[in-house]
């Protein structure tokens, strides 16, 4: 995965994804996350990659069964509390 300054399109850096096909991106509410989803190749799950912006690294990766073909982030404010 690129990270590409906008005004410029110059790649700033490479960050290695867990998986060799990846589908979507969405960021975190504050900036500071990207998530990619990830497609299963044959019998290996599909995963979502947590990409660390700052220090331009994976953070961590989740398996997530079957074939994640986009991702969403919603903030926490904008779920109804339960309590």
């Amino acid at each position: 995965m690129s990270l590409v300054e906008a005004t410029s399109l110059r790649e700033l850096a490479r960050v290695p994804t867990s998986r060799k096909v990846v589908h979507g991106i969405a960021y975190s509410p504050d900036g500071r996350a990207a998530y990619i989803s990830c497609h299963s190749v044959g019998a290996d799950p599909g995963a979502v990659d947590v990409i660390d912006l700052a220090s331009r690294t994976r953070a961590a990766s989740v398996v997530v069964p079957g074939q994640p073909t986009g991702i969403a982030i919603r903030p926490l404010h904008s779920i109804p509390s339960t309590h």
